[in-house]
């Protein structure tokens, strides 16, 4: 059973990441989420640029997928999710209110609360793609130096949603945290 699925087409550089972290993974085309034949994982990624159709068509599955989704998270599992890369969303197919607003930069990233999570980044610096307006239910970890969540935290039944604009891969020690904080459910 592999450990993390990864939402969308294989990459060479996703694959690499993963290999060096030593977690068992599989991609994930968004148009059989919910299938029954998929195994259970422990935690879900899902990739930069996921409401952007010129570089993803994931966002009508994830929309499809709401309730599946909240159900993975139920059962324990763990859901990483970045930035849409679009100049705003509201992530209506998670179980929590979340909103995002595209914003590029590169800035100092600022430590708020202590949680395993901000491993993510190893960075003090980071481009980001936009900040987030987090609803009730999640904890700001990291922000930008304007203060602008940039890593939240939401707990929904025995699962976590992580979710960030961080426009950078995330660190080997994150997934390996994640997989193993995650219990192993169906999406």
């Amino acid at each position: 059973m592999p450990d993390i699925a990864i939402i969308g087409e294989k990459t060479f550089l996703f694959e690499k990441l993963l290999d060096e972290a030593g977690r068992e993974h599989t991609f994930v085309k968004p148009d059989v989420l919910g299938s029954p034949f998929l195994p259970r994982f422990r935690m879900v990624l899902i990739p930069t640029g996921f409401a952007n159709p010129r570089y993803s068509n994931a966002l009508p599955a994830l929309e499809a997928a709401s309730s599946r989704i909240a159900e993975f998270l139920k059962k324990g599992g763990v859901l990483t999710v970045f930035g849409p890369h679009v100049p705003e969303h509201e992530y209506d197919w998670l179980p929590l209110h979340l909103k995002y607003v595209g914003e590029y930069e590169s800035t100092k990233i600022v430590p708020v609360y202590d949680h395993r999570c901000a491993a993510l980044v190893g960075a003090k610096e980071a481009e980001c793609d936009g900040y987030l307006v987090p609803g009730e239910g999640f904890e700001t970890i990291l922000t930008d130096a304007r203060g602008r969540p940039v890593l939240v935290v939401g707990k929904y039944g025995r699962g976590k949603i992580v979710a960030t604009t961080i426009h950078e891969f995330p660190s080997a020690e994150y997934l390996c945290w994640a997989a193993g904080e995650g219990e192993p459910a169906k999406i």
